[in-house]
């Protein structure tokens, strides 16, 4: 071959593979377009106004003004603000041994050790803002250069260097690769002499920073494949580092910062000679500023825990069952036959033997029946150890633990209870040298008598009721505070005798402390117990004083119909208790007996038939009397946009009309949602964008509108913002990001993230609150109510129990109704019905053997009936799935889902209109208007309709990515033919020279 054939042979070797490249992009492009304009700041409708446009259609104002681009950066100044307030405020100080924190000025040379120090964990892997990896982002090591300093860049570049990865083990669906499950930590070889010998020059401080990863869909390992051990435990080569440092004898101080959404096992800060430990979290783009100013003394930590850090992870009784423990069906092959599918979604369960015993339920129940002498609690039984079970060998820092650099002197004034209101006041003096914050955490016990040993009824002896924090006081300054809990949150489910919440017979207290140990400490001093300890063993006597005491008799009636309707509040979810199908296949942990009762194996169940075909689902059948579809109006275009139901109820007979206008297919398409959806011209409704994160709501900003293109801000995670204790900031994240979302256009964020941390493993656990209930409740409502206050819906997830990574989708979770009701529903209730969020998607997780979206107890009994919920309910990403979900749009549509998360192809839509078409489902159709309804609704009511009149028209916008596309398509298929032709003509020439 000559070389003129090989350059052409090459040439139309590039150009095909281009062509081939440009194409497959193209229709990927067109799948995603909806995240692909969100990321390039585009919409694809507009506004065009015709009439009178003196009309103000402002309906929700900005916080800032006109959406201009100086009042964007005002914005964007006061994100990184608040980022750096709530790391600052959630940072959790775990030890300060002789008050080595905060660093003197004089201690400014530093080694920055861990290799996380070069891999910071900004945020763990999942939807919303990755702004932190800009130039925007701020990382430990700018953080502490910027504070003045000197660090070590000896080692600190061979850390950069060195191809040492911290590593999750996710899977990667485009290579169909999984990465190795790694610490990411170096080797002790890593430390050559020469390294160590830079450590003399910079031995002030030694700061070690260590990290633990999780993600969406990648849970933490309870065994590890290297190790063995819990992910959560120190590992050896942290092991070796820490007394490398230790024996080497340089360093003035020791200081350790937990890089974690997780709570690792932090027993063994003693033993390495570890001065001071700070919990970081996860700070987002801008939080290790905060931290860099708390280890210099410029900010005072006062971030309390919202987990329990137990001894060994491995301890919490829901961990038998949960995460890597979960079980297939001990008939599993009979099940798959069944069901004619070989899907993992259909083949995992788990059963939540724990009962409400979940983090500090647990441990401080535990804690107070060994005191008591009662229970069997001091069995060793769910030791750690062997040995006879003992509070402070198994937990290291307790619920709503934290430090400062300040003392302070905390009074309960009084209690005052009127009706359902609840009011505590506490004076909080700063009793100590330097000023600060602390939180007030407000503690109650039920009583656990005859009538809940009987019924089943547990009680945790100590339950957070609700929260606060000061203002800054300086030394010796007091201020006095006024909280109003809510009563309602001390009601307990009953589901085997009233079937509903009570108000238990005996003696309540309230009590306020330093965290959720030491409050039950001054209950149990109270009652008179002896031989209390704190979390170190150490003998406490309580404080009387700050419990206050009173009585109830057995109340039944108050809380047996909902605060939101007044709808009767029963069991709905009996089948998802596996006693249902088969007496006593589960004992339910009971502080009754707790020898007799803890979960020592994961519970392995049996399906029966009826079982099986309630796990196949698509539970929708057409009734013999339903309606036709000739019995609606379709397609009757009236000229009514969707501007003219805005500000309208969502039963004014207006809405009847609208949706009279839309044809079957045009209603169906509005099931499908890709980050939003599309235009429908012809009935006045917008493009409509959506956001995804709790940390962040994921959007860039449109540089030829706002003069910049920095993505928004990514927030501290909300384990951080949960940490802070303080309402303030809470309801200041929802509001900027709110504010962010009207400069992005967009209509709502997938926001709060409202599971529990059931395990200390959960992959997502940095996203969610807490591992308590009432916490997650009381955290969520005011970043909702501020999101929602401004026009923009706050789409709460998951709903619910989808609080694990491993096997989340399609898992079968098995409970008793109480602990679903006080754990899971409890803290979704708090976002959607206590602030009225107007969205929510669904977990990807059975209900027993139901899915989620398929509930109609979840979806329409409690959520809608019982919490009163308008709008939009959403599955997680399940539409076009193959295997687990494929069978099950009409059950989920009458269930009472709006619309199928990710369904790029809108097969949702077009499956759900040939059905109802083909069978004449008059019914269906009512249904599928209903959902377009609630979702219209939450669009009529949001912000995006700003600038919308009822003269307005929307007008179709064609992306410019999609004709440039096609362009370079067209060029590539232009070049590839004319290089083939040259190439085919060049090897013709050869073959004739070659003939003559």
């Amino acid at each position: 071959m000559s070389k003129h054939s090989k350059l052409w042979t090459g040439l139309a070797s590039v150009s095909t593979c281009c062509l081939v490249l440009s194409s497959v992009g193209f229709n990927c492009m067109l799948g995603y377009s909806g995240t692909v304009n969100q990321a390039l700041g585009i919409t694809t409708s507009k506004v065009v106004n015709d009439g009178d446009t003196s009309e103000d259609t402002t309906y929700f104002e900005s916080d800032y003004g006109e959406l201009n681009s100086e009042n964007l950066q005002t914005l964007i100044r006061e994100t990184y603000d608040e980022a750096v307030q709530e790391e600052a405020e959630g940072a959790v100080l775990l030890k300060n041994d002789n008050n080595a924190l905060p660093l003197s000025s004089d201690e400014t040379k530093v080694t920055l050790f861990g290799h996380a120090v070069a891999q910071p964990l900004y945020k763990s892997a999942s939807a919303g803002s990755k702004a932190y990896d800009t130039s925007e982002g701020i990382d430990l090591y700018t953080a502490l250069s910027e504070q003045g300093f000197e660090i070590n860049d000896t080692l600190y570049n061979a850390y950069v260097q060195s191809s040492t990865e911290r590593g999750t083990g996710k899977y990667d669906f485009l290579t169909n690769t999984t990465s190795v499950l790694s610490m990411g930590e170096e080797d002790i070889s890593f430390y050559t002499d020469d390294l160590k010998a830079s450590f003399a020059d910079y031995s002030d401080v030694a700061i070690v920073m260590l990290a633990r990863e999780g993600g969406e869909g990648m849970e933490l390992a309870l065994e590890d494949s290297f190790e063995g051990i819990s992910q959560l435990a120190l590992h050896q080569e942290e092991k070796d580092l820490l007394n490398m440092i230790k024996e080497s004898g340089v360093f003035n101080k020791v200081i350790v910062l937990i890089n974690s959404g997780n709570p690792m096992e932090l027993e063994w800060l003693d033993e390495y000679g570890v001065d001071a430990c700070l919990w970081i979290g996860e700070p987002g783009q801008r939080g290790f500023e905060a931290v860099a100013q708390i280890l210099s003394g410029s900010i005072n930590p006062s971030g309390s825990l919202t987990d329990t850090y137990a001894a060994n992870s491995l301890s919490a009784p829901a961990v038998v069952n949960g995460s890597f423990n979960n079980q297939t069906w001990a008939n599993l092959d009979e099940v798959l036959v069944a069901i004619d599918d070989d899907d993992a979604g259909i083949s995992y369960s788990t059963v939540q033997a724990e009962g409400i015993y979940v983090g500090y339920k647990y441990y401080e129940t535990r804690y107070e029946d060994s005191i008591l002498g009662q229970g069997n609690a001091t069995s060793s039984v769910g030791s750690s150890f062997g040995k006879d079970w003992n509070y402070a060998a198994e937990v290291t820092y307790p619920f709503g633990y934290g430090l400062s650099y300040t003392t302070f002197e905390k009074t309960l004034d009084s209690v005052t209870i009127n009706g359902d209101e609840i009011t505590v006041n506490v004076t909080v003096k700063n009793t100590g040298d330097v000023a600060g914050k602390t939180s007030i955490q407000i503690y109650a016990q039920t009583p656990y008598g005859d009538y809940e040993k009987k019924n089943l009824v547990e009680k945790s002896a100590i339950q957070l009721l609700d929260f606060g924090k000061t203002d800054t006081l300086e030394p010796g300054q007091s201020q006095t505070l006024s909280i109003t809990c809510d009563k309602y949150l001390l009601a307990s489910y009953d589901y085997t005798n009233a079937k509903g919440y009570i108000m238990s017979e005996g003696d309540y207290y309230i009590a306020i402390g330093d965290n959720a140990h030491d409050a039950l400490n001054n209950v149990l001093a109270a009652k008179g117990a002896e031989k209390l300890t704190d979390e170190n063993g150490q003998e406490v006597t309580g404080n009387v004083s700050n419990v206050y005491a009173w009585s109830e008799a057995l109340d039944t009636e108050t809380y047996k119909t909902s605060q939101y309707t007044d709808e009767v509040v029963t069991n709905q979810f009996e089948e998802a208790d596996p006693n249902y199908w088969q007496d006593g296949t589960v004992t339910y942990l009971s502080r009754n007996d707790w020898e007799g009762t803890y979960p020592t194996s994961a519970t392995q169940l049996t399906l029966n038939d009826e079982m099986i075909e309630l796990l196949a689902g698509n539970y929708y059948e057409k009734s013999e009397d339903a309606l036709s579809v000739s019995d609606f109006t379709q397609g009757e275009n009236v000229g009514m946009p969707l501007a003219a139901l805005i500000g309208l109820d969502y039963d004014d007979e207006a809405w009847d009309t609208y949706l009279n206008q839309f044809t079957i297919s045009e209603l169906t398409s509005l099931l499908s949602d890709n980050f939003g959806t599309t235009e429908i011209a012809s009935v006045g409704k917008p493009a409509i964008v959506a956001g995804d994160g709790p940390d962040g709501v994921g959007g860039t900003y449109n540089e030829s509108k706002y003069g910049t293109s920095v993505q928004d801000t990514c927030f501290p995670t909300e384990i951080v913002l949960a940490s802070t204790f303080n309402k303030d900031l809470m309801y200041n994240r929802g509001k900027l990001m709110a504010n962010e979302c009207m400069y992005l256009g967009m209509e709502e964020d997938w926001m709060p993230g409202i599971n529990i941390h059931r395990t200390p493993f959960g992959g997502r656990n940095f996203e969610y609150y807490s591992e308590d209930a009432v916490m997650s409740y009381l955290c969520a409502i005011p970043e909702v109510v501020a999101m929602e206050e401004r026009g923009v819906q706050a789409g709460a997830k998951h709903v619910v129990g989808n609080d694990q990574e491993n096997n989340r989708e399609g898992i079968a979770v098995f409970f008793n109704e109480q602990a679903f009701r006080e754990t899971s529903l409890r803290a979704a209730e708090g976002a959607i019905a206590a602030a009225g969020g107007k969205a929510l998607m669904h977990g990807f997780n059975r209900l027993g053997l139901v899915w989620c979206s398929e509930s109609t107890a979840l979806c329409s009994q409690v959520i809608e009936n019982e919490w009163g919920f308008v709008g939009q309910q959403e599955t997680d990403a399940v539409a076009g799935a193959e295997g687990t979900y494929k069978w099950h749009l009409t059950s989920a549509v009458a269930a009472g889902v709006d619309q199928f998360c990710l369904d790029f192809s809108g097969s949702v839509g077009t499956a759900v209109a040939k059905q109802i078409t083909d069978t004449d489902d008059g019914d269906l159709l009512a249904l599928v208007r209903k959902s377009a309804h609630d979702y219209l609704y939450t669009v009529a009511n949001s912000s995006v309709m700003n600038g919308y009149s009822v003269d307005s028209k929307i007008v179709s916008v064609t992306p410019w990515w999609q004709p440039l596309m096609i362009v370079l398509i067209v060029v590539f298929a232009a070049l590839d033919i004319l290089f083939i032709f040259m190439d085919l003509k060049k090897r013709r020439t050869v073959i004739e020279i070659v003939k003559e």
